[in-house]
Order: structure tokens, then sequence, then C-alpha cells
């Protein structure tokens, strides 16, 4: 493997576990922002 491939391996890794990261806080926000809004009604 080059060092190019390598280096394209590793960024491809860090934004697949970032985008899983904002997911699951994005995941854990709306259940809070949906029971306030619940809370509302």
């Amino acid at each position: 493997m080059s060092s190019w491939e390598t280096f394209t391996w590793i960024t491809v890794l860090i934004l697949s576990f970032g985008s899983i990261i904002v997911f699951v806080l994005f995941v854990k926000d709306i259940r809070q922002i949906l029971k306030k809004f619940q809370k509302e009604k």
C-alpha cells in the first residue's frame, strides 16, 4: 500500500466515526426536544 492509500483510509475512518458520533448525539438531543414539545401541548 502506498502512503496515499493509507492516508485515504485513515481519513475515511475518521469521517465515518465522526458521523456516527454526531448521529448518536443528535438522537439523544431529539429525545429531549420531543419531550419538551410534548409537555408544551
